[in-house]
């Protein structure tokens, strides 16, 4: 197992079909230096949890929960729903979400008698709505409930900007911060939603520092951004870039990101990460050949 836990945002490069699928996971758990993998909710978490229960081995002790998906969905359809809501309907639909996602945390702690899931990353929407004293509300309901072992955290996304359509456009970081001090919680920060916030590769470092000064950083996850458009997307897309060696227009190199682990690991950070998409032809092989690449850069 990895001396500091690096967990892999393994959705983002999946293949498609189950059995391919499996064997993923498998080829995962033999490496040594992955401790977990990011989950998206709702996923195969909503109707499939115990296959992907059956695919997350006994020594994966980091693996998390990211509820970001079934957030961008939701607001899509619902303007007003968020953690962060002003809307009381709003909030209380994504409060509802959320235990959602907790039964399921709940669900498999109890079929294998331990934790599984060590955190559950959620996020301060609505889009170009979210209000600091909701989400203070919000992370203060959540954190009074059980959660099987797994903490809170924060995951931070590209707050609004002046003149430009947000990817997410969720709360400031600064904002984010002071609530999960407020509250012990914590902030996991992805590397590139905080450089397409800024459109400034040294984003993410500022808030990597900014949520260790403030004793809440809990883990930094490493997933590219870039200015041009690519197979991944339209330029600046929240689309999870590999590192520049295997996309040269994405503006995570390998000293950025050994830049950011540094940071992540003195500023008391619990886990790092990587979370890429590939090319869709991309052999089992090569998908890990691209994370590996990210987490040697890493170490």
């Amino acid at each position: 197992m990895s001396v500091f836990p690096f967990i892999v945002g393994a959705y983002a490069s999946l293949p498609e079909g189950r059995e391919r699928q499996e064997t993923y996971y498998r080829m995962l758990a033999d490496l040594e230096w992955v401790s977990g993998i990011e989950i998206p909710y709702p996923g195969d978490l909503a109707e499939n949890w115990q296959w992907l229960l059956e695919c997350l081995p006994q020594h994966w002790e980091a693996s998390t929960i990211t509820a970001i998906p079934g957030t961008m969905v939701t607001i899509g359809k619902n303007p007003r729903f968020g953690l962060a809501s002003a809307d009381p309907e709003g909030r209380r639909a994504a409060l509802e979400f959320t235990e959602r996602i907790r039964e399921v945390v709940l669900r498999m702690a109890d079929k294998r008698g331990a934790t599984v899931i060590s955190r559950v990353q959620v996020h301060s929407g609505p889009t170009g709505e979210a209000h600091a004293d909701a989400y203070l509300d919000s992370l203060g309901e959540l954190s009074e409930r059980e959660w099987a072992g797994a903490r809170i955290v924060t995951e931070h996304c590209d707050a609004p900007r002046e003149g430009r359509k947000p990817e997410k456009g969720f709360l400031e970081i600064d904002d984010e911060i002071s609530i999960a001090s407020h509250t012990g919680t914590g902030i996991h920060i992805n590397w590139g939603r905080s450089c397409l916030e800024e459109r400034d590769p040294s984003a993410p470092l500022r808030h990597v520092e900014a949520a260790a000064r403030a004793h809440v950083l809990e883990g930094v996850l490493l997933s590219g951004a870039g200015p041009e458009a690519t197979q991944y997307g339209y330029e600046w897309i929240d689309g999870h870039l590999p590192a520049t060696s295997d996309e040269p227009t994405s503006l995570m190199t390998l000293e950025r990101i050994g830049e950011a682990a540094r940071a992540a690991r003195d500023g008391g950070a619990a886990y790092l990460g990587a979370k890429i998409c590939v090319p869709a032809r991309a052999s089992l092989e090569e998908r890990i050949a691209m994370i590996a690449r990210i987490h040697d850069a890493a170490r």
